[in-house]
């Protein structure tokens, strides 16, 4: 049976069969294949979110029973980007035409930023359109015309979600939205808005860097759009080939602002993970005299943090590191004692994986409404996802009825109903039910329809 090391010198072949320069030769990477075996070998590489590259180098080698049964297992995924690169432009030109006529700027963000600096941008992987706006409101925009003009949807796996940070009023957020069944020619759409959130209680410090403009899609500067990679990998606590040559290709940009970039790193804390980045990246890629000067320059900040697992996303670690991430921030801030309740919070959050469900009839009457400020992720949960959780439950006789709306003074375009189950939030024209803990009460929900119907 293979060692621990032998293994781990395996998985460092497969990165560097996913990187742009590859550490080891590609008889190294085939023979690592044939070692993990097929399968496993497969179920790596996609991991690593490069399999266009991957699948490229991988060709010429397809006599191979091994390389041949790794690429028929990546080959399914690998068909559907390429009909996703097909379709890119359209979709960048249909959101375009959508900020052109509200009169917007929406800035493509992450994989839509990083392709950009990529000699060959189809080699890179991507799973949806990350689009950033500047507030909710314009945010809401995009959201009415994708839905409205184009058929695009909430998913009840991706919730959408609020944050508010008091210290500056700035209404922060995410609305995921994807295709109708059937729409081939679209791609999902992740809007995110106020502010780009870091973690359990951190904020990137996006917004104040985006540069005025013509109405359209702009592609975020790199150094911002690095620092949205870096708090990807971080959330994810996984680092990708996607993620280190992201890094590598903006590195590798003469005019990159290397200070730029770590300034945003130290507003959010994020210092201590590019390190392990890095690490990676120098476990498979063969860097240049200039872009090793790069890499010297950048900080290397020791953290409690533990190490990501190297051969996948590992989610108690994730729990650990965000906690440590939330005790950090919360002693920047403020000293001992909101690092110790923020850091508690982040633990309990993160401790198992939450899934929306009913929530069980204990006999109280009274919720305690939600909290809205930078550690607590109010998720928004709308009317039909809400509605099918009951299908098979005992119908509550009575059903909640909200007391009179509460506008967020931050946002007047976002009001607050509560009732003794439970909070309801509006959102323009729209009305979702809200949780923290991803439990509904079952009277929460069956008055939803009619909360919806009475909006305005």
């Amino acid at each position: 049976m293979a060692t621990e090391s032998l293994i781990l010198d395996d998985l460092a072949a497969l990165r560097s069969l996913s990187s742009i320069q590859p550490l080891f030769t590609i008889e190294r990477s085939l023979t690592a294949i044939a070692s993990l075996g097929s399968r496993e070998a497969a179920r790596f590489l996609e991991t690593l979110r490069m399999r266009t590259l991957v699948m490229s180098r991988l060709a010429a080698h397809e006599d191979r029973p091994s390389v041949r049964q790794c690429m028929e297992a990546m080959r399914p995924k690998t068909d559907s980007l390429q009909r996703m690169h097909k379709v890119l432009d359209a979709n960048l030109e249909m959101l375009d035409g959508i900020a052109r006529e509200a009169g917007l700027q929406f800035f493509a963000i992450k994989g839509l930023g990083a392709r950009a600096t990529y000699q060959d941008p189809g080699i890179r992987d991507f799973s949806d359109l990350d689009i950033f706006v500047r507030t909710r409101a314009e945010a809401s925009v995009l959201v009415r015309a994708l839905r409205t003009g184009f058929g695009y949807q909430y998913l009840k796996g991706e919730l959408p979600w609020i944050k508010y940070d008091p210290s500056e009023g700035l209404v922060y957020g995410q609305f995921p939205l994807v295709v109708p069944d059937g729409a081939d020619h679209l791609l999902n759409v992740d809007i995110h808005f106020g502010d780009y959130s870091v973690r359990h209680s951190s904020r990137l410090g996006l917004t104040a860097q985006l540069p005025a403009g013509a109405p359209g899609v702009h592609v975020l500067a790199p150094e911002e759009n690095l620092g949205c990679v870096v708090n990807n990998a971080a959330g994810d606590y996984f680092v990708t080939a996607k993620d280190t040559n992201d890094l590598l290709m903006a590195l590798s940009l003469p005019e990159f602002d290397g200070p730029r970039f770590t300034a945003r790193l130290r507003q959010a804390g994020l210092e201590g993970f590019l390190s392990f980045i890095v690490d990676e990246l120098r476990a498979g890629t063969a860097l240049t005299a200039a872009q090793e000067e790069r890499l010297r320059a950048l900080p290397r900040v020791r953290t409690l943090e533990p190490a990501p697992d190297p051969r996948e996303p590992h989610w108690q670690r994730r729990c650990l590191g965000t906690t440590v991430h939330a005790f950090e921030a919360g002693w920047r801030r403020g000293g001992l004692v909101p690092a110790v309740r923020v850091a508690a919070d982040a633990y309990g959050y993160y401790r198992d994986r939450l899934s929306l469900a009913v929530a069980p009839r204990t006999g109280q009457e009274a919720a305690e409404p939600f909290e809205l400020n930078s550690w607590t992720c109010v998720r928004l949960v709308p009317v039909d996802i809400a509605e099918d959780l009951l299908v098979g439950e005992p119908v509550p006789m009575h059903p909640a009825t909200p007391g009179r709306p509460k506008a967020l003074r931050a946002d007047r375009g976002i009001q607050r109903l509560d009732t003794p189950s439970g909070q309801y939030v509006r959102i323009e024209d729209e009305t979702f039910l809200a949780t923290v803990d991803y439990l509904l009460a079952p009277e929460l929900i069956a008055g939803a329809r009619a909360v919806a119907a009475a909006r305005g």
